[in-house]
């Protein structure tokens, strides 16, 4: 593995950590865990192209060997990384899950992370809110 690799795995697993340390993560909450999928495909997609100039599909991969680092299935988890980046990829989208990949994007460079493992809590229970 590249130095430029093993940067953009490090800051990876950095956020899938903050993430899920936080005592009001559950695994089980499909809501939740896309939320956290798809802004962590932001972060690392703006860590790995922009900093580490990985190929999208490294960096597909990262992000998924976060998520089924965490027990999610491997075909959900490269559907879901899929989707992510088609979104994001799509000019002028202004979906949902475009938003959440962006804000994870807007975070890449961020010396803390802590503003960012919020969002994936706040925004988790905003979607809730919005579709309940």
């Amino acid at each position: 593995m590249s130095d430029m690799a093993a940067l953009a795995k490090s800051k990876a697993e950095s956020l899938t950590i903050a993430v899920t340390s936080d005592s009001r993560w559950q695994l089980e909450d499909e809501l939740m865990c896309q939320v956290f999928g798809f802004t962590m495909y932001g972060f690392v997609f703006g860590v790995g192209r922009i900093v580490c100039f990985m190929d999208v599909e490294d960096i597909q991969q990262l992000a998924i060997d976060q998520l089924t680092g965490l027990g999610i299935g491997q075909k959900y988890a490269e559907g879901m990384m899929q989707a992510a980046h088609n979104e994001f990829m799509r000019e002028g989208n202004s979906s949902l899950h475009c938003q959440l990949v962006g804000i994870g994007h807007s975070h890449f460079g961020s010396e803390g992370l802590s503003e960012l493992v919020e969002s994936v809590f706040q925004n988790t229970t905003q979607i809730r809110t919005m579709t309940d």
